[in-house]
């Protein structure tokens, strides 16, 4: 073991073995920093030291990160203004369905903006009650249970994949071209009446990941227009 010079304080030659481990462990292994990127933006290396590849290291490593920040911003910003256009179609839409002056009406309009404004190649109107009026379809709760059983019982709007048994359900045949779906239950003091079936021929058109927050609005205000309508 090595003697410490007499001057010397234990600090100071704990620092140089330390230092030394150090240095011999990078020298074992050459592409430390390769799997441990971050740790060059922290290091303090003169110029003059001459170690110019590590320099390039650190900043190639910050542009890199600088490059990925850039792109998370951009898509946020896309997300922002895909929002803000969504948002100010359904609020053109949610007034327009306010002048309807009965439920054949809303439906029709309904199924007319969803289709020309939201790009929908499918709209399916289902209700619970028999006898109502086109477009609005009577479907059995237990049919659309026994086929989609939970659905009525979600109090959001689902959207993604769905089986093809459960789209030949909600689309008839045409469910068939159907790749993916929004569905938007409609409820009345807790209960579901009846249901919105969105398809689309685009598998990526609806996914299980979307915020359905602005289609479980769009449910609400037309469950709310149904009952006054109803009840005139």
């Amino acid at each position: 073991m090595t003697t410490p010079p007499p001057h010397s304080s234990p600090v100071a030659v704990t620092a140089k073995l330390s230092a030394a481990r150090v240095a011999a462990y990078l020298r074992r292994h050459p592409r430390f920093f390769d799997q441990h990127p971050e740790l060059l933006t922290q290091l303090a290396i003169p110029h003059e030291a001459g170690v110019p590849s590590l320099i390039e290291r650190q900043v190639q490593h910050l542009r890199k990160r600088h490059d990925e920040l850039n792109e998370q911003l951009s898509e946020l910003m896309q997300a922002a203004r895909d929002n803000a256009a969504l948002m100010i179609k359904l609020h053109q839409l949610h007034l327009t369905l306010m002048d309807c002056v009965d439920t054949a009406a809303l439906g029709q309009v309904l199924q007319t903006g969803l289709q020309s404004e939201f790009g929908a190649d499918h709209v399916a109107l289902w209700c619970f009650e028999p006898h109502v009026p086109q477009p609005w379809q009577y479907i059995g709760r237990d049919v659309l249970a026994n086929n989609l059983p939970g659905l009525t019982e979600s109090p959001r709007a689902l959207a993604g994949k769905w089986r093809r048994q459960e789209l030949r359900t909600l689309f008839g045949e045409a469910g068939l071209g159907v790749s993916s779906a929004a569905l938007i239950p409609l409820h009345a003091h807790e209960h579901c009446w009846g249901l919105i079936a969105i398809g689309s021929h685009q598998a990526s058109h609806f996914r299980s990941s979307m915020d359905t927050l602005f289609i479980t609005q769009l449910g609400d205000v037309v469950a709310h227009l149904w009952r006054r309508l109803d009840a005139r």
